[in-house]
C-alpha cells in the first residue's frame, strides 16, 4: 500500500541563536545563502513533488515571513507565541488541527540541495536520514526495516534530518500523543520528534527514507554560513 503526501507543515518559529549576528534582524529560514532563502529550497522541493498545501508555523520576528507571499501567494501561516518559552513541540502543538491526511513535517532551516528528497508517494511514515559510519548528531538505527533507537551520537546509523512524512493513520496518533505529552510535566520542553520516536515509539512504525549526505545542507553556525557564502564574512547588521 502507498500513501500520498497531501500537505506540509514547516516549523519555523525558532530564533536561530547560533547564526547571530545574521539572525538578529530576520529569522534563520529567511537568511539567503548565495542569493536564495533557506526556506525557499524547502518550499520549492515540496511544490516540485506536487505538494501545494503548505503551512508555516512562525514565531520569532513572525512578520518577516510575510515577504514569502510575494513568491508563494498560497502559503498559510500559524503563529506560535510560545516559541521562546518551549521547545519545538509547541510548534507541532499549534498545528495539531492540520495533522490529517498524509502530511510532511519539516524543519525550516535545512538547505535542500537535492529536491528529489521530497516525494509525493510513500510506503509508510518515514524519517529522512543519511547513512553514517559515525556521528555525534541525532541519529537512528534500523531494526527489522524500521527506525529505532533515536539518540545523539552513534555508529553504523542514519544521521537524522528534520524532514518526516506521516500517514493519515499516524497523523491521528500524533494529534493524540502530542496533546498528551504537551500536558505532562516537562512535556513542553521536548523536541516534537521525541513523541513518535521516543516517548510514544511503540505506537508507530517509522521507516527510514534514506538520502545521500550531500542532499541536505545543515547550517548550524555563523561560521558555517560564511564558509558556504563568503559574502557574510564582513556582515554588518
Amino acid at each position: 500500500m502507498t500513501y500520498s503526501a497531501e500537505k506540509a507543515i514547516i516549523l519555523a518559529a525558532g530564533f536561530g541563536s547560533r547564526m547571530v549576528p545574521v539572525t538578529l534582524d530576520r529569522p534563520k529560514p529567511l537568511v539567503r545563502v548565495n542569493g536564495v532563502r533557506i526556506i525557499d529550497t524547502i518550499i520549492d522541493a515540496l511544490q516540485d513533488a506536487g505538494i501545494e498545501d503548505i503551512t508555516i508555523v512562525r514565531g520569532y520576528k513572525k512578520e518577516c515571513f510575510d515577504e514569502l507571499l510575494e513568491k508563494y501567494p498560497d502559503l498559510k501561516f500559524i503563529d506560535n507565541d510560545l516559541f521562546d518559552k518551549t521547545n519545538s513541540i509547541s510548534s507541532a502543538h499549534a498545528a495539531l488541527g492540520l495533522l490529517e491526511g498524509g502530511c510532511y513535517i519539516c524543519e525550516a532551516d535545512l538547505l535542500i540541495a537535492n529536491p528529489d528528497v521530497m516525494r509525493k508517494w510513500h510506503a509508510g511514515s518515514d524519517y529522512l536520514g543519511s547513512f553514517a559510519r559515525e556521528t555525534d548528531d541525532w541519529c537512528l538505527s534500523e531494526k527489522d526495516g524500521y527506525a529505532a533507537n533515536y539518540r545523539k551520537g552513534g555508529t553504523e546509523c542514519f544521521n537524522c534530518y528534520g524532514i518526516s512524512y506521516w500517514t493519515p493513520e499516524d497523523c491521528g496518533k500524533l494529534r493524540r500523543d502530542i496533546e498528551e505529552v504537551w500536558n505532562e510535566e516537562g512535556g513542553r520542553d521536548v523536541f516534537y520528534e521525541f513523541v513518535p520516536l521516543v516517548l510514544r515509539k511503540d505506537n508507530y512504525k517509522v521507516k527510514i527514507h534514506e538520502c545521500q549526505k550531500g542532499d541536505i545542507v545543515e547550517i548550524d553556525s555563523y561560521k558555517e554560513l560564511c564558509a558556504l557564502d563568503p559574502s557574510y564574512r564582513h556582515y554588518k547588521q
